[in-house]
């Protein structure tokens, strides 16, 4: 009888499939939601960060991407301008380069070029945090911003 229980413990889906990376502000309740709702109606469990308020342990959430089997990771114009974005996809990262992890980047309302050579906005913000020091050491890396090709 236990032998069933473990089987059927490990033929269920993680917890959460899909986590979704984005800047919050900017998409929660615009695109990121008809997403969210979307894959819900094709019975996917989907991980999105809607109670975790600023200044919060982001372990939960570092936790979450390492469960799922999937990220997708919606860049936006702001989305350098999250921390919490970056480290997720510092997180993503290394769970994509481990083989646990697959990553799907969706450019939204900027272009692939923008985020490619880190122009505008996007690039401004991210300058920023390397210079400033902010957030996740690994951020000094230009290359984490542009990982983002690897991955589609």
């Amino acid at each position: 009888m236990s032998k069933a229980t473990s089987s059927n413990v490990a033929n269920r889906p993680p917890q959460h499939q899909v986590f979704i990376n984005f800047r919050g502000d900017e998409l929660r309740l615009k695109f990121v939601s008809h997403l969210e709702n979307a894959l819900k109606r094709e019975h996917i469990n989907v991980f999105i960060d809607n109670d975790l308020g600023m200044g919060k342990d982001l372990g939960i959430l570092f936790e979450e991407i390492k469960k799922s089997k999937i990220a997708i990771a919606v860049i936006s114009s702001l989305y350098t301008k999250s921390s919490y974005c970056l480290d997720e996809l510092a997180t993503i990262k290394d769970c994509v380069e481990e083989g646990a992890l697959e990553v799907f980047p969706v450019f939204f309302k900027v272009p692939v070029e923008t985020v490619e050579k880190q122009k505008g906005a996007f690039g401004d913000n991210f300058r920023y945090k390397v210079k400033s020091g902010v957030g996740n050491p690994v951020h000094g890396s230009i290359s984490l911003c542009r990982m983002v090709f690897v991955f589609s």
